[in-house]
């Protein structure tokens, strides 16, 4: 019998087997460590989109003007040459469960500061299932129910900030002139931030989060109801009203004390409302301007 034959099929068998043994620890070692390498970086990247347009929102408060601002966010990640399959995610903005910031009562009639918040959700991720969510002008990290501060050490300095937070302090500005001893014109400044009618983006492809500040300019009449009333809200889970409530009242108390045709000023730092009453006949103009901020998802 011939075994000549043989020799080179064996050769070509055990070639083979080498091949498949490199090709599977291949598949099962080094192609999942180089897509979770490249979800890592996508996952960067949608953190620093973020972070960027948390500052958008910080800047549109602090402005209070017409602009128009937007990042746009990778949805999915984690493809690469060998095998290009993504991952996916979800946008969404949402108005603030926790109510209003605060409320600016003139003639009897209420206008309401609102917040909103946004935030990314990974889908079938290669790496680990880290999403990311703003609200009350800081980001979380968050893994599915659990949620940790991504620029503080934890929830503590998280509220340690925001008592002095710039960003809470900006969503009010009351700004006054006088003539005579006597206070002739009051310009109130309101930002209010809302989800936009586009406010949900899914799938693997490139999503964008925009605002649009828009600037409405309301005279009010005071003959009605001669004061001004402003509450914060001291109920939120960080205490933005803090900053807010500072900004406010000593700002009424200093036109308390410098104008003539200001009855009295009376204040509850406990339900935080500061209330600035005119006498009768004696009220000046007043102008109301609504900064409209529409957070949208796209």
């Amino acid at each position: 019998m011939d075994d000549r034959a043989v020799s080179p099929v064996v050769a070509a068998m055990l070639l083979l087997a080498v091949l498949v043994t490199f090709l599977s620890a291949y598949n099962a070692v080094v192609i999942p460590s180089l897509k979770q390498q490249a979800e890592v970086e996508h996952l960067h990247a949608v953190e620093e989109s973020f972070l960027a347009f948390g500052s958008d929102m910080t800047t549109a408060a602090a402005l209070k003007q017409d602009m128009r601002l937007s990042k746009r966010i990778p949805l999915g990640g984690g493809d690469m040459i060998l095998d290009p399959v993504r991952s996916g995610g979800t946008l969404r903005v949402i108005e603030d469960p926790g109510g209003p910031v605060a409320n600016v009562t003139l003639n009897g009639t209420p206008y309401h500061c609102n917040l909103t918040r946004f935030s990314y959700t990974p889908m079938d991720n290669f790496w680990r299932d880290q999403g990311y969510a703003w609200q009350y002008g800081y980001t979380n990290v968050t893994d599915g129910v659990l949620q940790t501060p991504l620029e503080y050490t934890d929830m503590e300095e998280v509220r340690k900030g925001a008592k002095t937070s710039g960003f809470a302090g900006s969503l009010i500005g009351i700004e006054h002139e006088g003539a005579g001893g006597n206070c002739t014109a009051v310009r109130i400044s309101l930002v209010t931030f809302e989800p936009g009618e586009d406010n949900l983006a899914s799938g693997n492809g490139i999503g964008t989060l925009s605002l649009d500040a828009t600037v409405e300019e309301i005279p009010i009449n005071m003959t009605a109801d001669p004061k001004m009333e402003v509450a914060v809200n001291t109920a939120l889970p960080v205490p933005l009203n803090t900053s807010l409530w500072e900004n406010c009242n000593t700002t009424l108390h200093e036109m308390n004390k410098t104008y003539n045709n200001i009855e009295n000023c009376t204040f509850s730092s406990e339900d935080g409302a500061v209330t600035l009453s005119f006498a009768d006949g004696q009220a000046p103009g007043v102008t109301l301007r609504r900064v409209w901020v529409v957070v949208s998802a796209r």
